[in-house]
């Protein structure tokens, strides 16, 4: 029927602005990781202010025009409505795994402190320890030659 053919468009249009979002959230994570200053700048450009208002835009006359019909909900919009909860959901999953991952870089970062600090104590030892010898080899030849 006719309808069927409308929701098949209507899926493969929701696919592809999910992909695009998977594309932009992509390249959002991938240059938080190397840059996570920078993350800001990312999350509010421009460009992304108007894609996020044109999908709320969207979503809002997609709701109005759910309410206003009086109908109940197709299964597009159900499925659509699980996607929005499932990608809030990712998304403070995203936000909890890149704060685990900045703590465990901050602690990566003290403890490669720590062992310089450590490396520095352990060749200054080394080099007391070299000193004491060369000072121990005097004091017994200057033993040796009084006890002659």
């Amino acid at each position: 029927s006719l309808d069927e053919l409308d929701d098949d468009d209507g899926e493969e249009k929701e696919r592809k602005v999910e992909e695009s979002l998977t594309q932009q959230n992509t390249v959002q994570n991938e240059s938080m990781i190397s840059d996570p200053g920078a993350a800001y700048l990312i999350q509010d450009t421009p460009r992304s202010r108007s894609h996020k208002s044109e999908e709320e835009g969207n979503r809002h006359r997609h709701r109005q025009g759910r309410e206003g019909s009086g109908t109940a909900p197709t299964a597009l919009e159900r499925r659509m409505e699980e996607l929005e909860k499932e990608l809030a959901a990712e998304r403070q999953e995203n936000g909890r795994l890149l704060k685990a991952h900045q703590d465990k870089d901050e602690l990566i970062n003290k403890l490669k402190e720590e062992i310089d600090l450590l490396n520095r104590d352990l060749d200054d030892i080394e080099d007391e320890n070299e000193q004491l010898k060369q000072e121990n080899k005097t004091l017994l030849k200057v033993v040796g030659q009084l006890t002659r």
